[in-house]
């Protein structure tokens, strides 16, 4: 119920501030929908799924139908025959057996210990079934492959959205610095304008003998900074806007700089958060991505530690296999044929399986352990995001309050210099001061929006 509250709260934000699409501006939710379909990154980890969708189907292949023929010709020495065999084998993941038939015909002379390649003139048909019954009965090689591929593919969906987080995270980063950018820029130029109106004014004054050419040469200097600053300013505004146009793509995924006019303003309505740290960890740990890929990991290598051990067992394999002749032949033909076998295999040593189980299971043990350092680092960016979340939002609320007082001093202190009661220095300091005060409120709101992606990314929210 927490999640579904912190997404109808997080929808009915992306709305009401910065998510309308039919603004003039652009929106932080129009560059994440532009970063997803055509960031390069993401378009590689998709190959990855489709690199375990190939994996997969080889996996599945270890199961294909085989065909095989055998063909023999003896055109020189004292028995001249022909011997001709066709079959198939059908391996299965049904307690490992493994069918097969073929059809056999041999003709022409054959000497009396080989007289088993003889059959009647339509050939020998048979059929057979060979099953194990302790190494490779429970699991094999084919089983092994086919569970961990079909593990992989799902672990590739978990790499994908991996770097879904990531990507949101960066672009909404280079989203904000953006806006921080505008803002900066704003501010520049508000205090260059104030500077160059205010010239006119002090030179009619230096005239009339009111004031020194001194506080003149002042604002000159003022003005002069002032540019400087504006031009420090407009370069930054040109990195940032260079930067997100990495994430906000065109339909032809080429990069597209967004212009001055497409500048909004840090919304005035902070994130909502209505969950908890305790329910929001719970939400963390079972939708991060990372935790899940470890997991599934674990799981390839159990699979893998399975079959090794299965591996040291002795083979016994039993076979049962019919066959029949069909057509005309000699008398002494035996026209109904079933056989049972029983084949044993037994490794001496086993050290390549032993070996390979050690490793699988040192494996298990290693993921177990990089589990449970990702679970505690996954709380641990929890805490943090949530003091961050509380620390730029208080900063927020104190840098407005002082930007309120700075902006009353300033235009106190004009008011003072117009009246004769103070000199140009102390205004110069008053408007500096007042645009600091405006910056700190905007650099505030760039760290609290950043904190925000961080908590979506860190509880993996919105990744589909």
């Amino acid at each position: 119920m927490a999640r579904v509250l912190f997404l109808v709260a997080s929808f009915w934000w992306f709305n009401t501030g910065y998510g309308q699409t039919e603004s003039p501006h652009l929106t932080l939710e129009q560059v994440l929908l532009a970063a997803a379909e055509a960031f390069p990154t993401l378009l590689a980890t998709e190959q990855r799924r489709l690199v375990a969708e190939g994996e997969l189907t080889a996996a599945e292949g270890g199961f294909d139908t085989v065909f095989k023929s055998q063909n023999r010709w003896s055109v020189i020495g004292l028995y001249e025959n022909q011997n001709y065999d066709v079959g198939l084998e059908q391996p299965t993941a049904l307690w490992g057996a493994t069918f097969f038939g073929g059809w056999r015909r041999g003709t022409g002379d054959f000497p009396v210990y080989d007289g088993k390649g003889t059959t009647a003139n339509e050939g020998e048909a048979r059929l057979g079934v060979s099953v194990p019954l302790w190494r490779n009965r429970s699991i094999d090689r084919r089983r092994a492959n086919l569970q961990q591929a079909e593990l992989g593919q799902v672990i590739a969906g978990h790499d994908l959205d991996l770097a879904k987080l990531d990507i949101r995270r960066q672009a909404s980063y280079r989203y904000w610095d953006w806006v921080l950018a505008g803002e900066r820029l704003a501010i520049a130029s508000q205090l260059l304008a104030i500077a160059e109106q205010r010239d006119a004014g002090i030179r009619e004054r230096v005239a009339a003998g009111d004031l020194p050419e001194f506080d003149a040469l002042d604002n000159q200097r003022a003005i002069i900074e002032r540019q400087e600053r504006r031009v420090a300013a407009q370069r930054w505004l040109e990195q940032t806007a260079i930067q997100l146009s990495l994430y906000w793509r065109d339909g032809n995924g080429e990069p597209q700089l967004p212009v001055d006019s497409q500048l909004p303003s840090f919304p005035d309505q902070p994130p909502r958060l209505p969950l908890a740290y305790a329910e929001a960890l719970k939400i963390a740990v079972a939708n991060r991505p990372e935790l899940r890929r470890i997991s599934l990991q674990s799981k390839q290598m159990a699979t893998e530690q399975e079959l090794q051990k299965n591996q040291m067992a002795p083979g016994v394999d039993v076979a049962v296999i019919g066959a029949q002749d069909f057509g005309s032949g000699k008398s002494d033909l035996n026209r109904n044929e079933l056989y049972v076998g029983l084949n044993l295999d037994i490794p001496l040593q086993q050290r390549i399986a032993i070996g390979r189980s050690q490793a699988a299971g040192a494996n298990v043990q290693r993921l177990k352990w990089e589990g449970q350092l990702l679970q505690d680092r996954i709380a641990a960016e929890t805490k943090d995001v949530f003091s961050a979340l509380s620390a730029t939002q208080q900063r927020r609320e104190l840098a407005k309050m002082q930007r309120q007082a700075a902006k009353q001093l300033e235009e106190g202190e004009r008011t003072r210099f117009q009246l004769g009661e103070s000199n140009l220095l102390f205004v110069n300091l008053r408007e500096l001061a007042s645009g600091d005060a405006a910056l700190a409120v905007a650099e505030a709101s760039n760290n609290l929006f950043k904190a925000y992606a961080d908590y979506q990314a860190v509880l993996a929210l919105d990744i589909n």
